[in-house]
């Protein structure tokens, strides 16, 4: 677009300007060429959101009404193996393993563990779920603002943090009741990243070896929230449940880099699975999980009804399609 407006074609506001610059003696107009054209760049170089992709939608394969425990409200969700793990914030002792049948996602027990209760936390809202290579799972902890560690077995249980909470107030993050850590995923060894959901929502990347140290943290503003993350490689993805989306980022510490937008907007707003009430963000999305073929989101209703269904308080498992 750019060049056109200063070689004859459709002609842009730098244009205009040199136009009139010809008119002026010789010595002014070789003064003032160099910054026209530097104008010129300016004026037509693309802006911030011309970087960014359009949102792909994702497929729908099967969306599975989930079934399990009195007050199941998942949060959290990991594939290793074909499986799914899950938390639910209502229960502080149990990971669960999601069976996938023909017409529902069964929440069953995998571990149950007893988690030492920190100073002043009676409840520890488990949030987020990821797992290492020796099987021990990691589980954020929104009550505690914690890692909380637990062997593969469940017999041991032990925090792998301290409280993170004044490190995220310092820079801004945690200022809303509820938005606090929430998605989790492992780095490296000993290093995790962890969101804090929303209000403002941002990453808190930490490394535990040979002692906690918090590495990079940044406040991303209230335009979104995240509620979970997945890694492979140095691609993080951002499960971001204001917008339905999923952001896949390299520079995952960088708001404004250039990223993928994978949409599923258009499955939880199809009149066959929209809730009744929104009021915990525009849509519900706790979980997100990824294996080489399919994305899998889990939806967190809070107990509320689905429109075309005013008894069915069931949460969702939406399984997608894993765009190439």
């Amino acid at each position: 677009m750019g060049s056109r407006g200063l070689s004859g074609g459709k002609r842009g506001p730098a244009a205009i300007r040199l136009s009139a610059a010809l008119r002026l003696p010789l010595g002014f107009r070789l003064l003032l060429a160099p910054l026209a054209l530097c104008a010129s760049a300016l004026l037509w170089m693309p802006g911030p959101a011309a970087a960014q992709e359009s949102p792909v939608d994702l497929e729908a394969i099967r969306v599975l009404p989930v079934e399990g425990p009195e007050s199941n409200q998942p949060s959290g969700l990991f594939v290793h193996n074909d499986t799914l793990y899950t938390v639910s914030d209502k229960h502080d002792d149990t990971i669960f393993r999601i069976e996938l049948r023909e017409d529902a996602a069964v929440f069953v027990p995998h571990v149950r563990f007893d988690a030492p209760r920190p100073f002043g936390v009676f409840r520890l809202d488990l949030e987020g779920i990821t797992r290492d290579e020796d099987g021990s799972f990691y589980l954020a902890s929104e009550g505690a603002f914690a890692i909380l560690k637990v062997d593969a077995d469940g017999k041991k249980a032990s925090w792998v943090t301290t409280s993170l909470r004044k490190v995220g107030a310092s820079a801004g993050l945690f200022q809303t009741r509820g938005g606090y850590l929430e998605g989790i995923t492992l780095m490296a060894r000993d290093r995790f990243l962890v969101t804090a959901e929303r209000q403002p929502c941002g990453l808190i990347e930490v490394d535990m070896a040979p002692v906690q140290r918090i590495v990079e943290i940044a406040n991303h503003g209230s335009a979104n929230s995240y509620t979970g993350l997945h890694r492979e490689v140095e691609n993080v993805y951002i499960l971001q449940r204001s917008t339905a989306t999923i952001r896949k980022t390299i520079r995952y510490l960088d708001i404004d880099a250039p990223s993928t937008i994978w949409s599923f907007a258009h499955i939880v707003n199809d009149p066959e699975y929209l809730y009744q009430h929104e009021q915990f963000g525009a849509k519900t999305a706790e979980g997100l999980a990824m294996d080489h073929d399919r994305v899998y989101v889990i939806l967190d209703n809070n107990n509320d009804v689905r429109r075309m269904y005013p008894t069915d308080h069931r949460p969702l498992l939406l399984i997608m399609k894993r765009p190439g």
